[in-house]
């Protein structure tokens, strides 16, 4: 497997968690602060911020601010876009 389908997949696997974890907003889309997402997804990958911007770079997550921090932005709000 070569670096870039692994990316995909940790992206995809991402996604997939904000979708089981998260809350469906009246906008219809799926959100989950950063704090529980962390606290959910760490235990699959240590690389959970490196993906999040790589998911938002692909227009697949929002979240405000360029980086997140565990503690300081626990209650950021993830949200999927697709």
């Amino acid at each position: 497997m070569n670096a870039h389908s692994h990316v995909g997949k940790e992206v995809e696997e991402l996604c997939l968690i904000i979708r089981r974890t998260g809350e469906v907003g009246e906008d219809g889309h799926v959100s989950v602060t950063f704090g529980q997402l962390f606290e959910t997804y760490v235990t699959i990958s240590n690389k959970v911020v490196g993906i999040l911007l790589r998911a938002r770079k692909h227009g697949l997550v929002h979240f405000e601010g360029e980086m997140l921090w565990q503690g300081k932005d626990d209650d950021v709000v993830i949200t999927l876009l697709q």
